[in-house]
C-alpha cells in the first residue's frame, strides 16, 4: 500500500513539474506583501517586507530619449523604457528584508536581485552551460552587496581590472504581472533582457540615477557598464522581461507570454500529454514487455522439467476444468464459498426467538425413553450402609418391568436347584450400589421396595472353620447365566 501510495506522489509530483517557483513577496498590501503604483511622474512603492509599512513616494521614472542630439540621452519623467541585456548568472527572491538592512528605504521595494553578465542577447544564448560564469551565492540580503565565494566570477572582487563587465540589479515590480513574471528569473545561465526605468529622487544613495549614467546609454536605449569599474549598480522598475522563447509584459497579453510552469516548445498542456502518452503508456508498455518475458522463461523451465507429454496433460486438464466449469460444476472451494453465503443468508433472514417467561418443555431424548432428568429424580433403592442398618441413596438406573420379571424367573430357577447351603449363594447384580457392602444380614421387610426387589447374587463366603470335620462338599459346575437385570453403566 506504501509502495503505491508513494508512486502515485512521484506521477503527481512529475505532472506538476515547472509549477512550483522560488518563493517570493505577495503583491498587495498585507503581511510580506509589496504594491507599486507607477506613474512616469509619480511612482509611489508602500511594502511590508521588514515587518512594518514602509512607503516611499515623490520618485520620478527616468528613461530614454534616442532622439536628442548627440544619440540617446536619459530624461526625468518621460521617455522609453532602457534595456539590460546579458547572460543571468545569478539572482535572489525576497519575501522578507532586514528591518536593520540600511541604506535606502527603497530597498524594501526589491522583491528580486540579479546579477548579469553583459553581453548581447544572442551571445548569451550561444553560452554553453557549464562554460558561463558561475557565481556561488552565500548570502545575498542587500540587493547591491552579495556575499559571494569559490566560483569562476566573484562579484566582491569585480573592480576596473576585471575582464568582464556585470549588472547588479534591484528589481521592483511595475504591475501585479511582472512581479508574478520575475519568477521567472529563478532559472540561472540564460540569455535575458530587463526592461523598465531607473528611479531619480532627491536622495543620491548606491543604485538612485545620476547624471554621468546618461554616458553610458546606447541609441538602441540599451544600457552599458562603466569599464572603469565594470560594474553598475541600479535600482530598475521593471515593465518587462524577454526570455529565450517567452516574455512578461506589464498587461500579460503577449502572444508568447510566459507564464508560471511554462515548458519550452511542448508548453504546459503539451508537456502533462507527452508525460501521459510518454510517460504511464511507456511505464504499462514496459511492464507489459516484462510480464510476457517472465511467462516466457516460466513456459520455457516448465517444458524442461515435463517434457513434451506432460504440457500436453496439463493443457489437457485445463480443457477438462474449462468444459466442467461451462457444464456447471463446481469447485470445492466454489461450494464452500456458496454454502458459506447461504449460510450467512439464512442467518440474516432468521430472527431470533422471543424469550418466554416459562421453562421450555424438555425433548424426549434419543435413547429411546431414557430420561436422565427421571434417573437423578428416582426414589431411594435400599443398599447397606456401613453401620448395622440399611442405607438409602438415590439410584443411577430404572429398572423396568421385563427385568424385574426376568430375574424373578432366574430366581425361582436358582431356588428350585438344590445346592449345598455352604456354597453360599450366588452374587446378585447390584442395581443401585457398586460399593462392597459391610453387612451380609439379608434385607429385611420393611427395608424393601413396594415392587419387588431384584434378586441379589452374592459371593460364595468361606466360614471359618470349626473343630467337626464335616462332609466334602460336592463339585457342582453351574453354567454362568446370563444377567438381564445390570442395566448400570
Amino acid at each position: 500500500m506504501r509502495r503505491g501510495t508513494l508512486a502515485l506522489l512521484f506521477i503527481a509530483s512529475m505532472l506538476l513539474a515547472g509549477c512550483f517557483g522560488p518563493s517570493t513577496a505577495s503583491w498587495g498590501d498585507g503581511e510580506n506583501a509589496v504594491i507599486v503604483s507607477f506613474e512616469k511622474e509619480d511612482i509611489d512603492v508602500v511594502s511590508t517586507l521588514s515587518g512594518s509599512k514602509t512607503t516611499v513616494s515623490d520618485l520620478q521614472a527616468v528613461g530614454c530619449n534616442p532622439g536628442g542630439e548627440g544619440g540617446a540621452a536619459l530624461v526625468e519623467g518621460e521617455g522609453a523604457a532602457i534595456s539590460f541585456t546579458g547572460y543571468l548568472a545569478a539572482s535572489t527572491f525576497y519575501d522578507t528584508h532586514d528591518p536593520l538592512l540600511g541604506g535606502s528605504d527603497l530597498n524594501y521595494g526589491v522583491t528580486t536581485a540579479v546579477a548579469i553578465q553583459e553581453m548581447s542577447f544572442d551571445e548569451a544564448a550561444t553560452v554553453v552551460d557549464g562554460d558561463g560564469a558561475r557565481i556561488d551565492v552565500k548570502a545575498w540580503s542587500n540587493p547591491f552587496y552579495p556575499e559571494t565565494g569559490a566560483g569562476s566570477i566573484d562579484l566582491d572582487e569585480i573592480d576596473g581590472e576585471a575582464k568582464t563587465q556585470w549588472f547588479v540589479l534591484g528589481l521592483i515590480p511595475a504591475t501585479e504581472n511582472v512581479h508574478t513574471g520575475l519568477t521567472s528569473l529563478g532559472e540561472w545561465h540564460q540569455p535575458v533582457t530587463v526592461s523598465g526605468y531607473m528611479v531619480s529622487s532627491n536622495e543620491s544613495g548606491v543604485g538612485y540615477y545620476k547624471e554621468s549614467f546618461g554616458d553610458f546609454i546606447s541609441n538602441d536605449c540599451s544600457m552599458s557598464v562603466d569599464d572603469r569599474t565594470n560594474r553598475g549598480d541600479y535600482f530598475v522598475v521593471v515593465t518587462s522581461i524577454a526570455l529565450d522563447g517567452a516574455s512578461v509584459s506589464m498587461d500579460g497579453e503577449d502572444d508568447d507570454e510566459w507564464v508560471q510552469g511554462n515548458v519550452p516548445i511542448l508548453g504546459r498542456a503539451g508537456f502533462i500529454m507527452f508525460f501521459l502518452i510518454a510517460g504511464i503508456g511507456g511505464g504499462v508498455g514496459a511492464f507489459i514487455l516484462s510480464q510476457g518475458l517472465v511467462l516466457k522463461s516460466a513456459k520455457g523451465t516448465m517444458r524442461t522439467l515435463l517434457g513434451e507429454g506432460g504440457l500436453e496433460k496439463v493443457a489437457q486438464v485445463k480443457e477438462d476444468m474449462k468444459s466442467a466449469k461451462e457444464a456447471g460444476m463446481e469447485s470445492p472451494d466454489e461450494r464452500k464459498r456458496r454454502k458459506e453465503r447461504e449460510r450467512k443468508e439464512a442467518e440474516k433472514k432468521a430472527k431470533p426467538a422471543p424469550r418466554s417467561e416459562k421453562k421450555p418443555q424438555k425433548e424426549e431424548d434419543s435413547l429411546g425413553g431414557f430420561d436422565l432428568d427421571s434417573v437423578l429424580a428416582s426414589t431411594a433403592i435400599p443398599t447397606r450402609g456401613s453401620g448395622n442398618g440399611p442405607s438409602e441413596r438415590k439410584s443411577s438406573v430404572i429398572v423396568t418391568e421385563a427385568a424385574q420379571e426376568m430375574e424373578q424367573i432366574s430366581r425361582e430357577a436358582s431356588e428350585s436347584t438344590s445346592l449345598p447351603s455352604s456354597f453360599g449363594e450366588r452374587r446378585s447384580s447390584s442395581v443401585t450400589s457398586s460399593s462392597p457392602p459391610t453387612s451380609r444380614s439379608p434385607p429385611t421387610q420393611q427395608d424393601a421396595p413396594a415392587r419387588k426387589p431384584p434378586v441379589r447374587r452374592r459371593k460364595a463366603v468361606k466360614k471359618a472353620p470349626s473343630e467337626t470335620p464335616k462332609q466334602p462338599e460336592p463339585q457342582v459346575h453351574d453354567e454362568p447365566e446370563e444377567d438381564f437385570s445390570d442395566f448400570s453403566f
